[in-house]
């Protein structure tokens, strides 16, 4: 029988199993559809106890929940690729936190569900970050949440030679028609400076609703991809090195600015419904990335973290 662990003071609030010694795969995929149930009304779900000693092992837990592959159109920033879908976190200092974020909320394709697999933890109080998107609205000024929802977010991204990540790597493609193709189908505008600077701006829905339960979410990287969030000197940095083009930036769906204020309006509304989840050698946290933003502390040690991003079939039509 399936022992569902007792929240502590020190858990975060999701629902949390403890995987059995014996054939904790077999037990995963006969726990499926219960996870698949929970993830729809809860968002997350934590499974202790379960063999994540490398990219297969995520790769094969991610198979027995039925989850499909998600392989991202962009990134941002960089991460390691094991192959078979699994990757590495985002690549950031250890001493910094990463405000909870959906994964490839900037996109016009995103994965339904998150899987991270724990194979070392962190030393200290190193924590995951949960935030729930369909509670954030209750946590935001009104003229600003009514700003996203009419308008939408824009984001803009300038690629400067040398200096981050190039477009080949950024949208994985061999050359200029395959990435002008690839901005058709995201609904990318582009536009190429005679120094060979690329400048990209797109603008995404700021909510979206639950392809399943049909519950409004935030859904956007506003505050987490705006200049305003740089370090002070890091900002300083960028402006004295690019001017108005900085490698990356937001702005509201009719392209004005956020001011500081939004910001941390924003981030306080992330803390508001933000829960953490310690973590222990061997933790799965699937979430959906749809309902539920996901992001961590300042983490030390030498930790270890895998993810697979994935997408949520029914038989054999992925949800849209």
């Amino acid at each position: 029988m399936t022992k569902i662990v007792p929240m502590s003071p020190d858990e975060a609030p999701v629902p949390s199993f403890e995987a059995p010694d014996d054939s904790p795969m077999s037990w995963l995929q006969d726990m499926a559809a219960t996870i698949h149930e929970l993830l729809l009304a809860r968002g997350a779900v934590l499974l202790h106890g379960m063999p994540m000693e490398g990219p297969d092992s995520l790769a094969r837990a991610r198979e027995r929940l039925g989850f499909g592959g998600f392989t991202p159109t962009e990134v941002f920033n960089r991460r390691t690729d094991f192959g078979n879908g699994i990757l590495s976190p985002i690549s950031w200092p250890q001493n910094r936190h990463i405000c909870p974020l959906q994964e490839s909320s900037f996109s016009t394709t995103y994965p339904s569900v998150v899987l991270t697999a724990c194979v070392t933890p962190p030393e200290g109080a190193g924590r995951a970050h949960l935030s729930d998107a369909r509670q954030m609205v209750r946590h935001l000024p009104t003229d600003l949440a009514d700003a996203v929802r009419s308008s939408g977010w824009t984001m803009v991204r300038n690629f400067h030679g040398g200096f981050g990540l190039s477009w080949r790597e950024a949208f994985s493609v061999p050359d200029r028609a395959a990435l002008e193709d690839l901005f058709e189908a995201e609904e990318i505008q582009s536009e190429w400076f005679p120094s060979g600077l690329l400048h990209t701006v797109r603008r995404r829905p700021g909510f979206v609703k639950h392809p399943e339960t049909g519950e409004e979410c935030w859904f956007n990287q506003l505050a987490f991809l705006n200049a305003g969030s740089l370090d002070a000197a890091e900002r300083g940095f960028m402006t004295k090195a690019f001017g108005r083009h900085l490698p990356m930036d937001t702005f509201f769906g009719d392209g004005s600015p956020l001011s500081e204020e939004d910001l941390a309006a924003i981030d306080d509304a992330y803390d508001a419904t933000k829960v953490e989840i310690p973590w222990r050698r061997g933790d799965l946290l699937i979430t959906d990335n749809i309902t539920m933003a996901h992001g961590r502390s300042a983490i030390e040690g030498s930790p270890e973290f895998l993810v697979a991003l994935g997408r949520v079939f029914k038989g054999s039509q992925p949800l849209e």
